[in-house]
């Protein structure tokens, strides 16, 4: 038996973590599903794999139900906890997975719904048909349509960029940085789109914005006024958060923060920092999930 799950351990953890946002209790479900799973009889599941992933997305949506009103009540941005790049990469999953990692789609996920969550992943993400998506969440198959059509609608909304190779992204970055330093305010201008955005968590745990800061003189003007409260000691770690290029921040060795960014060409448009140390925990091993 513990073969079959651990042939789809990592499918499993990328649903919870799409779904849940949240690294540690992704793990947790893992291993709830692996708990259930040990009490089956092989001889009576027609397929393995399908029957841990509608263990798993039932699980999930009963949790998502369950924290509801955390989410509801959580104060400013909520922003999924970072996810580093050798985390949840498997060989059962296909390389087009990595564009629902993101920040920004995590982010569209946050306005669907349990329900609607799931049947997305499944459909959009995993490539299950309609018929085994609407039996694994309840659903009709009709219903599952509606909720994909929606979806797209808002995805489309929003078209995404694709990524500036990792050498000039991390150029890019480095500019930013320095501009911020110095407080060189048109130079940030020209390093950012005319659109850009800052979402920054703190969730009421350490200092931070309480909404999402918008357009290119605000996002400068933020990270200037914010530049002499960072830690002298600070420390720019790059890293692969969330498949997009990003950084860690540390300060007497210890990381207070994941910022990860999303480019428009040559320019940086969306910026994400993770500062809410209940998010953060994780990372302290290397931020490497099981």
């Amino acid at each position: 038996m513990i073969e079959a799950f651990n042939a789809h351990r990592k499918t499993l953890f990328g649903i919870a973590y799409r779904m849940l946002g949240r690294v540690v209790e992704a793990e947790d479900m893992v291993q709830e599903v692996w708990l259930r799973w040990q009490k089956q009889d092989p001889e009576k599941v027609e397929s393995p794999k399908a029957w841990l992933v509608a263990t798993m997305t039932r699980l999930c949506i009963d949790q998502l139900r369950s924290a509801r009103h955390t989410r509801e009540e959580y104060y400013g941005v909520w922003l999924p906890e970072p996810l580093m790049a050798a985390t949840e990469r498997g060989p059962d999953e296909a390389a087009g997975l990595a564009d629902s990692l993101t920040m920004a789609f995590m982010l569209m996920l946050e306005s669907l719904g349990p329900i609607e969550r799931a049947v997305f992943l499944l459909r959009e993400v995993f490539d299950y048909d309609y018929a085994d998506t609407a039996a694994m969440v309840g659903k009709s198959e009709v219903n599952c349509r509606q909720i994909v059509r929606r979806a797209r609608a808002q995805l489309e909304a929003n078209p995404k960029t694709p990524p500036p190779p990792s050498a000039q992204a991390e150029q890019l970055v480095e500019q930013f940085l320095a501009a911020a330093e110095t407080g060189e305010v048109k130079r940030l201008l020209e390093l950012l789109a005319e659109d850009a955005v800052v979402y920054s968590d703190g969730g009421g745990r350490v200092r931070a914005a309480g909404r999402p800061i918008s357009s290119a003189d605000h996002v400068s003007r933020f990270f200037i006024g914010i530049w002499p409260r960072l830690p002298v000691d600070i420390e720019w770690q790059p890293a692969s958060i969330n498949d997009r290029f990003g950084l860690l921040m540390r300060s007497q060795g210890e990381i207070f923060g994941a910022c990860s960014f999303d480019f428009d060409g040559s320019l940086i448009r969306h910026i994400y920092l993770v500062l809410n140390p209940d998010k953060l925990r994780h990372l302290a091993s290397g931020g490497l999930a099981s």
